[in-house]
């Protein structure tokens, strides 16, 4: 029997009521087994798992796959995630029981009763269940702190206008330093018919070229002792382009109609801890790994 999710923390803040609200749209759809979700998206168990543990912003693909796997549409879901990735303010999340979400607290003001503690009175004010009187929503004072931000601010900002006037030459930023490694995970299954999507009997495995098999058929192109079957790890540094790789039998007349077909000229440059490294094709990895990931070309 699998284990049950951690609790979370109700006053986690946003990360943790996103956590919250994707373990509530899991459960709405029946709560169907990570293993099950993984099947459906391909996505391992794991990552599945963890984006909705509330300990950090999982990637938007695995958000997106969590989502679908529930039977849901994850568009709604990609502002809050782009504003908990951005730490813009969260607007409320979908209500996967088909109402609209309140959030939790109102930027300045007073904490909202929770739903159903709280009615209007003859005057339209809202009185609690003990009939007590909620205030009305008042702005803050601003703090010290926050004072302090906005002399600094406004500070800056008259400096630049001031450099500006006198023909000062501002020193542009450095650019930000290209990504140079990146793990990707291994996803060894080939798409079969319309609609499945099954590990392949053979592993994958590093190649000493960007091919599947080699020109000559007295040498391996195979990196020994690399052999991955799904789940597997392996940091990719570079991607370059070479024979193109599907994941489907060409002559199955139902493939094209499969939504897990996939098929590439892309290989990563990928490498074990022990140092062993060679080529793996994007067709072998899973779906948020794919298209480069933001790693540079590789050179010769």
């Amino acid at each position: 029997m699998p284990r049950p999710q951690r609790e979370l923390d109700p006053a986690g803040g946003p990360l943790v009521e996103f956590a919250r609200d994707l373990r509530a749209l899991r459960e709405a759809a029946g709560s169907p087994k990570f293993t099950t979700m993984a099947r459906r998206t391909g996505r391992s168990k794991t990552a599945l798992a963890d984006a909705s543990a509330g300990r950090h912003l999982p990637r938007w693909e695995t958000v997106e796959d969590y989502v679908r796997a529930c039977d849901a549409d994850p568009e709604p879901w990609r502002a809050r995630w782009e504003a908990l990735r951005t730490g813009a303010v969260v607007e409320p999340g979908p209500d996967v029981s088909g109402g609209t979400r309140l959030p939790p607290e109102v930027s300045g003001g007073t904490r909202l009763p929770p739903d159903g503690d709280a009615a209007p009175d003859e005057r339209g004010d809202l009185l609690t269940s003990d009939g007590s009187r909620v205030p009305p929503l008042t702005p803050r004072e601003p703090t010290r702190r926050r004072r302090t931000v906005l002399l600094v601010a406004a500070t800056a900002v008259i400096g630049i206008a001031l450099g500006f006037l006198l023909g000062w030459v501002t020193v542009p930023a450095p650019e930000a330093a290209p990504q140079t490694v990146e793990a990707i995970e291994v996803q060894n299954k080939v798409a079969l018919g319309a609609d499945r999507l099954v590990e392949d009997r053979t592993p994958a495995y590093l190649s000493t070229e960007a091919l599947s098999y080699c020109a000559s058929p007295s040498r391996s192109c195979k990196v020994p002792g690399t052999e991955m079957v799904s789940g597997a790890a392996v940091v990719a540094s570079c991607w370059t382009t070479g024979q193109m790789m599907w994941n489907v039998d060409l002559a199955d007349p139902d493939q094209a109609r499969n939504p897990d077909r996939v098929q590439s000229d892309l290989w990563y440059r990928a490498s074990f801890p022990d140092g062993r490294t060679g080529y793996l094709s994007e067709v072998y990895v899973v779906r948020g790994d794919r298209g480069g990931r933001g790693l540079p070309r590789c050179t010769p």
